[in-house]
């Protein structure tokens, strides 16, 4: 089921109004900048927190515990490790899904295309077209009092998505001059633009924080200011 190619682990009412809002949607990504987008019923699922911080209902509990699950055997066959690109401070033991898990990524990088990105329309009106990561993270700093201020340098979306709320103590994420926002419920995905947020996870007092994690960028403005721009700017010269 966590393989299968489809929007059923969505939150149902969620995917509804993804389809009811598509041609809304479709004829603004169409009109070239002369309409504005109107509120379609997309819009009423997405709640604003803080300044660009939003939180949606993205999945369904069923699938965060068959997410679980599966973590639980991934834990015996493949473990978490850090980041080693990401500085000793930033690093959280995670498992990236396209190295690791291959078919459980071709799925989530499925529902940036289909759900996120309509998502993404409605806040920001833009998209994103790839993924620097996706992956697990295990957020329990038990090593850290508190996650250390950062942006998520490789991306412009971040979507966070708890898989366990209620099963550990503390956490939370803390977004520097905004505020701090609970764990949200299972499933629910805080979504907020990783280029000007900075941010850091707040300390887990017992047990292990699950998160799903997405690292999203466009890659045609990548490659207009880094590969076409000027000289100063181009990373090959």
């Amino acid at each position: 089921m966590l393989t299968m190619q489809s929007n059923w682990m969505i939150n149902s009412s969620l995917h509804k109004s993804v389809i009811d809002s598509y041609n809304e949607l479709a004829s603004f990504g169409t009109s070239k900048g002369v309409d504005k987008l109107p509120k379609t019923k997309l819009h009423k699922h997405i709640k604003k927190i803080h300044p660009e911080i939003y939180r949606v209902p993205l999945f369904r509990r069923q699938f965060c515990k068959m997410l679980l699950d599966e973590i639980e055997s991934m834990k015996d066959h493949i473990g978490f490790t850090p980041n080693p690109d990401e500085d000793e401070l930033r690093q959280i033991p995670e498992i990236v899904l396209k190295e690791h898990v291959p078919e459980i990524y071709r799925n989530m990088w499925f529902i940036v295309h289909t759900v996120l990105n309509p998502i993404f329309l409605a806040i920001w009106q833009r998209q994103v077209s790839h993924a620097a990561s996706i992956q697990i993270a295990n957020y329990n700093l038990k090593d850290k009092q508190q996650g250390n201020w950062h942006h998520d340098e490789s991306a412009d979306i971040s979507v966070v998505v708890p898989l366990n709320t209620g099963d550990y103590k503390g956490g939370g994420t803390e977004f520097h001059n905004y505020g701090t926002v609970d764990p949200l419920p299972s499933g629910h995905a805080l979504i907020f633009p990783s280029f000007t947020h900075m941010h850091r996870g707040l300390p887990v007092e017992s047990g292990d924080r699950y998160l799903l994690v997405f690292w999203l960028y466009s890659r045609s403005r990548v490659q207009d200011l880094y590969l076409d721009g000027p000289t100063i700017l181009n990373p090959q010269g």
